[in-house]
């Protein structure tokens, strides 16, 4: 009794598998259309990451790293710019100067990263701040607050402009378009062209598209960003009817 038990438990799963296999293998062999669909999409970043460094020794008469720090919040809240939100320290360092004939001294050095919205406040604290004498300031990165929500729409419609390539195909050679076989995300890539310059940017030293030409100050209508560049590819297949 057991062992007939046995071969019907192993007939019902050999029926099992072959009703799986040529369940694919109908799947595979039905008529269909295969189509991948590309889209791009452009945005402006509202998210300019900047670097601020403060340096003892960039000062003349040597301006304590406290002085300087005070300075350049005291301007930047002249700005309306929320510090307690786009504004922190990155690091704090310090090191020993033996000199010859004079006194030894302790430079330190701070580093603050600042956020930005737009080129136009990006100006407003290049000029606010080469007014107190701090140059040393570069762009390290820029971004925009909802990238994630811009890739997925931008999936979506990559999927959408290959469904309505199929449906042309598909209408082309007087067929109708069946349901979705298979969908996947080829790819979905970020652009991004503004690593650490933007147009016009020239403060002492401090350069950008102009370097060399001599250029003194900052034009902020000039602080123009390339925009980020998503995109992304989708390959699908629908069924033809």
């Amino acid at each position: 009794m057991k062992i007939k038990r046995t071969l019907l438990f192993t007939f019902i799963l050999v029926s099992s598998m072959s009703f799986s296999q040529n369940g694919e293998k109908n799947f595979i062999d039905q008529p269909y259309i295969e189509v991948t669909g590309e889209i791009e999409t452009e945005v402006i970043p509202n998210e300019i990451y900047l670097n601020i460094t403060l340096n003892e020794n960039d000062k003349k008469g040597k301006i304590s790293i406290e002085d300087q720090e005070n300075q350049m919040i005291a301007v930047l809240k002249s700005l309306n710019i929320d510090l307690e939100k786009n504004f922190s320290i990155l690091d704090f360092d310090g090191y020993y100067q033996r000199k010859f004939l004079t006194e030894n001294a302790v430079t330190k050095i701070k580093r603050y990263e600042l956020i930005v919205n737009d080129g136009k406040t990006l100006g407003m604290v290049y000029e606010a701040l080469d007014r107190i004498d701090i140059s040393n300031i570069s762009i390290t990165k820029t971004d925009h607050s909802d990238i994630e929500t811009i890739k997925r729409d931008t999936k979506l419609k990559a999927l959408k402009v290959a469904k309505e390539k199929a449906e042309d195909y598909a209408k082309t050679i007087d067929q109708n378009l069946g349901k979705a076989l298979y969908i996947q995300e080829i790819n979905n890539d970020i652009i991004n062209t503004l690593q650490g310059t933007a147009n016009g940017i020239m403060i002492r030293g401090l350069s950008s598209s102009y370097e060399g030409t001599g250029a003194g100050y900052i034009k902020n209508e000039d602080l123009n960003f390339k925009p980020i560049l998503v995109k992304a590819t989708v390959l699908t297949r629908f069924a033809l009817n």
